[in-house]
């Protein structure tokens, strides 16, 4: 056999082999980080984990922050109820996850808490009376399904959340189902450099 063939086989199977090793590593590091997240002290910070690519928030790496309590302008990550999870993933608002009903987590700003009143128009949102959103009611989503609103005004009980992009005119958030459960202490947090809540 020529030296040169040789060369290429050898190169061939490094490549393949490094290649299939980065892969593992790589995977590994993201597993590894994941799970440090999961067991971070309240307070701290991981490594930019979160990557978001739907339209509620700007695309790309969000921090994941773990504490005790949710404020208004916070962008929590959580799941939505069972129910509201299984029509989300038919109609492909949200891809198929660990969540409740085969969903993956969410991450929405947080508009109003425990306490806040929100009233919800078909082409506004008001917290308090006081913050002004302007944000579109929808009667139909894009492939004409028609959608649900809680438009009104709601009082939101202890350990509730209402949740609204105005990022995206069509995010599906407490506009279509109200307030949602804020989920249960400690509360992950996403942020980025550069974007702000409503």
């Amino acid at each position: 056999m020529e030296s040169g063939t040789v060369w290429k086989i050898l190169r061939s199977f490094m490549n393949d082999r490094l290649f299939r090793w980065g892969g593992i590593l790589i995977i590994s590091g993201f597993s590894l980080v994941a799970i440090g997240v999961h067991f971070l002290p309240l307070g701290l910070t991981s490594p930019p984990l979160f990557v978001n690519t739907s339209s509620s928030l700007p695309a790309g790496f969000y921090r994941v922050t773990k504490v005790s309590a949710i404020k208004r302008g916070h962008v929590l990550r959580t799941c939505l109820p069972d129910s509201l999870n299984q029509i989300a993933v038919r109609r492909g608002y949200l891809r198929q996850g660990a969540c409740p009903g085969g969903a993956a987590h969410i991450g929405k700003p947080v508009i109003a808490i425990q306490g806040d009143t929100v009233v919800v128009s078909d082409q506004a949102t008001q917290v308090n009376s006081l913050q002004y959103l302007q944000a579109p009611v929808h009667t139909h989503d894009r492939r004409a399904n028609e959608l649900t609103n809680a438009m009104g005004t709601h009082v939101l009980k202890p350990g509730e959340c209402f949740l609204l992009s105005t990022y995206s005119v069509r995010s599906y958030d407490s506009r279509y189902y109200g307030p949602v459960p804020c989920g249960i202490p400690p509360y992950y947090i996403l942020s980025r450099h550069g974007y702000r809540t409503p």
